[in-house]
């Protein structure tokens, strides 16, 4: 009876007490001591030798068993107790809410936390390489048994209680609130135990074996607090029977709980969590990890290919395409993996990951990568999976761009290689994501995971920044809300009008030119600027018109302003006459007569351009009239019928121009290179490897003429030089080096100094001209700033202004002029 009849028994003379925090033996010993003194005899002990729970050799029960009355059984304050002795269901409130938060917590920091299972790139097992670690595991896999066996003890009093028999008088609310109470306790040690065995035995390192241990214990006495702090506020700590009566029970009777009531209360949920330590042990598992990923192991993990690899041109982030802004297609992803062993029947592709992050969000691992989470562990907007397939590494890596010699450092084995089809074998994924959220800067990070081991890749690899601008069609660059910056040719640009939710916002879209028309700055959309026509086409009154037939260089209308007259068939007629053409002569009126042919072509009546009638006419503005001949022949004209009759003779072979000795000779000075003239008029030709020879003559070569590498030395004709990196050379020695070498006073050629292109003597010291990339400082070179082409003004070790590579800028650093990351708008005036 639960009361404040309990209340005067308790403070009965007659009554005996239980303090359920005594040993089960010292309990019974001072319950039967107590019962037998009340009825004014003492009792007579012998040694216990029944089968029971308690030792063969301990006190248990005495000769005489009297009748104890009653028993009392002090409940601890906890939540769960004050449920049970209040009866009230308002209090059942606060300690489901605290029930809530210590499930939550738990599943918080042993499920959803993923430095809990993967960490250093690989999975966490439960047998550490330190022995320290070890140690602090097992200590700390005690402290906590014992910690929850008081949990249970808790419980199993609670237990008792409510299972005595005869039942302790009390109202059916109480008994259905005392079962919950108790289940809820129950259950939240067992999975405060359960959760702290993956905690410890997934801990790296002794301080966070404390710590976890830490977590456990806080968690296990949320509810202490809560009822300490209920007691204090509401002051009631008093207003409460923690003492329970329990009535006609013999004294054999209470030697202790029955064995299966401890049995179930507390060795069944700790046989399990032993259970659980030895199989993770066993196979080298956490607990959760094996629920949560099945069997997986650290073995032949997968390599994706990250830039901490050092591989050259920072090879291989995944290969984004993006498809043009006014195509509505999804973005297509490849990426390259590789593995410890080369595909086949036995060994299963790896399995690929990706997950769509935004830019700015911490870089994911690659086991968040595998839950489609960022590294906040918030959902990726984007994540999926797809299986990969053998590569063709060499072929990947020039279709996207990658210099050659990156596949040749993956062929090499050791340091900054990957032994690349000997210990590694290379695969392939490739898929499309269709609705890519274009809305967001973002990043597709991308790992890979061995079917048959379950080890991921230590590192996920990364994409750049995908961003594509929504721009108007035929828009080359765009600003984030799709406003026009540069349009192609063919367009300009226009303002046009955009509803937003905040009312009508203008910007810029490309619209076409007129037909025909390249450039319309100025003239606006619809019509053409002067000179901005296609070829084959004329500006008339700002519009682009075809030119009449081809070929046609131009065929602008003569003056501004007037464009052709679209005339009906009579009034065309009539125009005709009035010209005096015929018919198949007139220009049409959709076209424009041409002004200007090209070579070899002259311009008919017809406005239109046809082949000169002077065969070998160069330049003729009239069909029948050669201005200029071909190269190679000179005009002659003579007279004829009440005419001139012209046309084009040929020079000698190898000739240029003939206009001065005529038909079949050459000019003076007007032969090929590598030809001269005779005194016959002819061109022969020089000596081999001469391209002069007009002072020398034919089967000669004029000084300074030799091809690099040969030289006039004691002949007339040109012989390779005899010192060597030579260029220019006479029979005494050399005149010029070649590049990279320099002249030593006996005339001989020597090797400059390293990054030396030019030097005025062998060795350091005598460098006049360095290669690129290097600057010139009392004749030696030195290396110029990183991303620089040259450094003449500047010197070594700094970059002059406009030398800096591309996307590079030359900028002031700390009094150094060097190359700095050109991060200005593409629009920034130069």
């Amino acid at each position: 009876m639960v009361g404040s009849d309990s209340t005067d028994r308790l403070s009965s003379p007659t009554s005996g007490y239980v303090d359920m925090a005594q040993p089960w033996q010292d309990l019974e010993l001072s319950l039967v001591k107590a019962n037998g003194q009340a009825n004014g005899h003492s009792p007579h002990w012998q040694r216990n030798g029944d089968s029971g729970c308690s030792s063969s050799n301990s006190v248990t029960r005495p000769l005489v068993e009297p009748e104890v009355e009653e028993e009392v059984v002090d409940l601890s304050h906890t939540c769960y107790n004050l449920i049970f002795v209040s009866g009230r269901a308002s209090v059942l409130a606060p300690m489901l809410a605290v029930a809530a938060g210590q499930f939550g917590m738990l599943w918080i920091v042993g499920w959803t936390s993923p430095e809990y299972f993967f960490e250093s790139g690989q999975w966490i097992v439960p047998i550490s390489d330190y022995w320290s670690v070890n140690a602090m595991k097992c200590l700390s896999m005690l402290l906590t048994l014992f910690r929850v066996s008081g949990e249970f003890k808790d419980a199993a009093k609670l237990y008792r209680v409510l299972t005595h028999r005869p039942a302790v008088h009390m109202t059916l609310q109480q008994r259905i609130l005392g079962f919950g109470a108790f289940l809820l306790q129950y259950l939240v040690a067992v999975v405060v135990l359960l959760m702290a065995i993956q905690l410890i035995l997934a801990s790296t390192t002794p301080i966070a074996t404390i710590g976890k241990l830490w977590v456990v214990f806080a968690t296990l006495d949320f509810d202490n607090y809560l009822c300490n702090f209920i007691l204090f506020i509401f002051d009631c700590e008093h207003a409460f029977d923690w003492g329970v009566s329990l009535s006609r029970r013999s004294v054999r009777r209470l030697g202790g709980p029955p064995c299966r009531t401890w049995l179930l209360i507390y060795w069944a949920p700790v046989g399990v969590a032993l259970l659980c330590v030895c199989l993770s042990v066993y196979f080298n598992i956490c607990p959760l990890t094996a629920v949560h990923y099945g069997p997986v192991e650290n073995l032949e993990p997968v390599l994706m290919l990250t830039s901490a690899m050092g591989l050259p041109q920072s090879c291989c982030a995944p290969q984004v395409h993006i498809p043009p802004a006014d195509v509505d297609h999804g973005v297509q992803v490849s990426v390259p993996c590789v593995t410890t062993s080369e595909a086949s029947s036995q060994n299963a592709a790896p399995e690929v990951y990706y997950v769509v992050v935004p830019d700015g969000r911490p870089s994911p691992s690659s086991l968040q990568v595998m839950d489609g989470r960022g590294g906040d562990g918030n959902r990726g907007l984007r994540y999926g999976q797809v299986t990969a397939r053998p590569l063709q590494m060499r072929w990947w890596l020039t279709s996207h761009g990658f210099e050659p010699t990156v596949y040749d450092v993956m062929r090499k084995s050791g340091t900054g290689g990957l032994g690349l089809y000997q210990s590694n074998f290379p695969n392939l994924a490739e898929w499309k994501i269709q609705d890519f959220p274009w809305g967001a800067r973002a990043r597709i990070f991308v790992t890979a995971v061995n079917p048959s081991t379950g080890a991921l890749s230590p590192l996920p690899v990364q994409s750049a920044v995908i961003m594509r601008k929504v721009c108007s069609s035929h828009c080359l660059r765009c600003d984030s809300e799709g406003a026009c910056l540069e349009c192609d040719a063919g367009f300009v640009l226009q303002e046009a009008a955009s509803t937003v939710s905040l009312g009508t916002r203008l910007f810029k879209i490309c619209a076409p030119c007129g037909l025909g028309c390249a450039k319309c700055n100025a003239a606006g959309a619809g019509h053409c600027d002067a000179g901005g026509c296609l070829p084959g086409h004329g500006l008339a009154d700002k519009v682009c018109l075809p030119c009449a037939g081809t070929p046609c260089l131009s065929c602008d209308q003569a003056g501004a302003g007037m464009a052709p007259l679209v005339l009906s068939d009579a009034e065309e007629s009539k125009q005709q006459e009035k010209d005096g053409l015929t018919p198949s002569a007139a220009v049409r009126a959709t076209e424009l007569p041409c002004r200007s042919c090209p070579a070899t072509f002259g311009l008919g009546e017809n406005g239109r351009c046809q082949p000169c009638q002077v065969q070998g006419c160069r330049n003729c503005p009239e069909l029948g009239m050669c201005q200029a001949c071909k190269e190679g022949a000179t005009l002659r004209i003579s007279p004829g019928n009440g005419s001139f009759l012209q046309e084009c003779l040929l020079c000698a072979e190898h000739c240029a121009r003939c206009e001065l000795l005529g038909e079949g000779r050459c000019d003076p000075e007007q032969c090929h290179p590598g030809f001269s003239l005779t005194p016959t008029g002819v061109c022969a030709p020089c000596s081999m490897h001469c391209s002069n020879c007009t002072k020398a003559g034919p089967g000669h070569c004029d000084l300074g003429s030799c091809r690099p590498g040969y030289g006039l030395q004691g002949a007339a004709g040109c012989s390779k030089c005899q010192v060597e990196g030579c260029d220019v050379c006479d029979s005494y020695g050399c005149d010029v080096c070649r590049e990279g070498f320099g002249l030593t006073p006996d005339r001989s050629c020597e090797a400059c100094a390293t990054a030396c292109k030019r030097c005025t003597g062998a060795g350091g010291g005598g460098c006049a001209e360095c290669v690129p990339g290097f600057g010139l400082e009392a004749g030696h070179c030195s290396a110029c700033a990183d991303q620089c082409e040259h450094c003449e003004e500047m010197g070594p070790g700094q970059c002059d202004v406009g030398a800096c590579a591309s996307g590079w800028l030359a900028a002031n650093v700390s009094g150094a002029m060097i190359c700095v990351r050109d991060r200005r708008p593409r629009d920034w005036p130069m």
